[in-house]
């Protein structure tokens, strides 16, 4: 028992040790620090990845995506140390992190925000609609019920 806890109780130490290191790097760390600060929700950000119906890609995309280690223009210029300018290649008005290109560029706000809103909302709908048993028009999308 004692030997079992010594185990648990080394395990989370070095657990620790990891997150304080991902939490120190500049740009790595943002998002573990934001989880820290409370910003974002740590039991609801990794719910999706905890339940294990994920690709491995499509996994690893994600945590790359959150921890700002995707390849964007301003990743280039100031991780990579590159010579390149660091503004978004669509607004050429702001750096082109992930956190812009997901929610700030006034270039995708036109018509992309939109788009992924209302595929968000349709999913949603079906969902809703598929759990609670109602019934949908294969044509319309809309409940059976109210075209009686």
């Amino acid at each position: 028992m004692q030997k079992q806890e010594g185990i648990q109780h080394t395990k989370a130490r070095l657990g620790e040790v990891l997150k304080n290191k991902w939490k120190n790097k500049a740009m790595h760390g943002q998002y573990i620090r934001n989880i820290d600060r409370q910003l974002i929700s740590e039991e609801d950000t990794f719910l999706g990845l905890s339940k294990g119906d994920l690709k491995a890609e499509t996994e690893s995309e994600i945590v790359a995506a959150q921890d700002q280690a995707i390849q964007t223009k301003y990743y280039t210029t100031k991780v990579l140390n590159t010579e390149t300018d660091s503004k978004c290649r669509l607004c050429q008005q702001f750096d082109e992190t992930i956190d812009h290109i997901i929610s700030a560029c006034p270039m995708l706000a036109k018509e992309q925000y939109i788009k992924r809103h209302d595929r968000v909302c349709a999913q949603l709908h079906f969902n809703i609609f598929k759990k609670t048993g109602v019934q949908l028009d294969k044509n319309t999308g809309t409940n059976m019920s109210q075209n009686q």
